[in-house]
């Protein structure tokens, strides 16, 4: 397996996890990840789509919020047949209310850390589910945050 198609797929789906995010206030969002799946924000992490599902319902109980999750610079860190490990970078504009808000610079610059693993039988036979990448583990890291924001999800 060459590294372009499994470098296009996972970019695919990081990139459909954030559309997620910014137009479905992430109701759907635990569907991108394994059952077992971490996902960590600064020094909080969240374990088990049920847990991840719980960061989105608390963020949109908050009430209407505005954001979009500029991912670029995707990179594969490491590829084996089922799992790799990649990076991206995150630009994040957010702000609580409803379009258009007043903002001009992003909330947040972040490296994005994620493992993943590839599922399902190959030729999608066996359970009907055919082969494809889930989000096994993902570490958000802050290289820029605006002083004074509060993010709309927990980090400590």
């Amino acid at each position: 397996m060459t590294l372009a198609l499994p470098h296009t797929e996972l970019s695919m789906l990081v990139t459909a996890l954030w559309y997620e995010i910014d137009h479905g206030d992430g109701s759907a969002a635990a569907g991108f990840f394994t059952p077992d799946a971490e996902l960590t924000f600064s020094r909080r992490t969240f374990r088990g789509t049920d847990e991840i599902n719980g960061v989105y319902r608390d963020r949109t109980a908050r009430g209407p919020r505005v954001s979009r999750h500029l991912m670029s610079n995707f990179h594969v860190l490491r590829h084996e047949s089922d799992r790799v490990e990649a990076v991206s970078a995150l630009v994040l504009y957010a702000q609580d209310g409803t379009p258009p808000v007043p903002t001009t610079v992003p909330v947040l610059v972040a490296d994005v850390y994620d493992r993943f693993v590839r599922v399902g039988e190959a030729d999608g036979e066996a359970d009907g589910e055919a082969h494809r990448w889930l989000i096994a583990s993902r570490r958000i890291e802050n290289r820029f945050l605006m002083p004074g924001d509060v993010l709309a999800v927990p980090t400590e």
